[in-house]
C-alpha cells in the first residue's frame, strides 16, 4: 500500500491538488496523509501577561488548523467512495520544510503530492516557494500540481525532459511506470540542448537505457535544438499538450536551467501541467 502524503494550506489548489492524487491512484491501495504545517510564532513572550496571550493566540490557531482538516476530510468523504483509499490527518507544529522532512521520515512516505499555488497573499508567496525548495530537499518524488490540472487531467502522453547524463536508472523509475501502465500513456523524451549537434555516442547510449529502463512502455524520443532548456520544455509540454512532466532534479543541472532564480516562487509560473520530479541523489552519478 501506498503512502501519500498530501500537504495542505486549506487553499483551493492545494484541494486540487488532493483530488488530482485521489485520481492519479484511484486504482491503486493507499494511505493518503493529509498535512497541515503550523508554523511557530515568531516572537517570543516577555511577560506573564503575554505569555498568556501568546498560548491563547497558539491554542486558537491549533483549534481553527484542527477544524479545517477535519473539513478537508469531510469534503473527501463526499466524494465518491473508494475502497482502496484510507485517510489520515497530522498537524505538525513546525515550518513547512521541516514538517514535510519529518512527516517522510518518520511515516515512511513514498509520494508526497502538492499544489504549487497557495491562497493569497503570504500563503501564495509561501505555498510556490515552498515547493520549489521541497523538490529541492526531498529524496522521494514529488508531484507539484497547478491549478486547474485536474479538470483537463489526459494523462494519455506523459513527458519525460532529460539531459541524457544519467548511464543506469535502476528500478527508480517504477513509479513513472506504474503511473503509464495505469493510464494507458506513452512517454515522450525530450532532449533540449542551446546548441546544433548532434546525440554524440555516449548520450546515444544513455538514451537507450532510458528507454530500455522504460519498457514495455513506449517511449518516443525528440531532440530540441538551439533554445534555451526552460523555453523549450515549455513550449514541447504546451504543443505536445502533456498530461505530466517527468524530470529528475540534479543539482547545477537540468532542474536549475528549468526554474531559474527569477521564477522561483511558483512552478506553474513556468508550466501548467503537473510535475513529478526525482531527485538527484537518488542516482548514482
Amino acid at each position: 500500500m501506498k503512502k501519500i502524503l498530501l500537504p495542505t494550506d486549506f487553499s483551493a489548489n492545494s484541494w486540487e491538488a488532493t483530488r488530482y492524487a485521489l485520481n492519479l491512484f484511484k486504482n491503486e491501495p493507499c494511505t493518503f496523509y493529509i498535512m497541515h504545517s503550523l508554523e511557530p510564532l515568531v516572537s517570543a513572550p516577555s511577560s506573564v501577561s503575554s505569555r498568556r496571550a501568546n498560548e491563547a493566540i497558539l491554542n486558537s490557531r491549533n483549534n481553527e488548523s484542527k477544524m479545517e482538516l477535519e473539513k478537508e476530510l469531510q469534503k473527501i468523504q463526499e466524494l465518491p467512495k473508494n475502497s482502496n483509499h484510507a485517510f489520515e490527518t497530522l498537524l505538525v507544529h513546525d515550518y513547512f520544510l521541516d514538517a514535510v522532512t519529518s512527516t517522510v521520515k518518520k511515516l515512511g512516505i513514498d509520494i508526497v503530492i502538492l499544489g504549487t499555488k497557495g491562497a493569497s497573499g503570504i500563503k501564495e508567496m509561501t505555498i510556490g516557494s515552498n515547493t520549489a525548495n521541497l523538490i529541492n530537499k526531498q529524496s522521494c518524488p514529488i508531484i507539484a500540481v497547478p491549478q486547474n490540472a485536474l479538470s483537463s487531467m489526459d494523462l494519455s502522453e506523459i513527458g519525460f525532459a532529460t539531459d541524457l547524463s544519467i548511464e543506469n536508472y535502476g528500478d527508480d523509475l517504477d513509479l513513472l511506470k506504474e503511473i503509464a501502465l495505469a493510464h494507458n500513456a506513452i512517454i515522450s523524451a525530450v532532449h533540449i540542448t542551446n546548441k546544433s549537434t548532434n546525440l554524440s555516442p555516449d548520450l546515444l547510449a544513455n538514451k537507450l537505457a532510458l528507454e530500455m529502463t522504460l519498457k514495455p512502455i513506449k517511449m518516443d524520443f525528440y531532440l530540441i535544438n538551439d533554445v534555451p532548456v526552460e523555453v523549450g520544455t515549455r513550449v514541447f509540454s504546451e504543443s505536445r499538450k502533456l498530461g505530466m512532466l517527468c524530470i529528475i532534479n540534479k543539482k547545477r543541472s537540468f532542474f536549475e536551467k528549468l526554474f531559474n532564480r527569477s521564477n522561483s516562487k511558483s512552478i506553474s509560473s513556468h508550466l501548467n501541467v503537473p510535475l513529478i520530479v526525482f531527485n538527484h541523489e537518488v542516482y548514482n552519478i
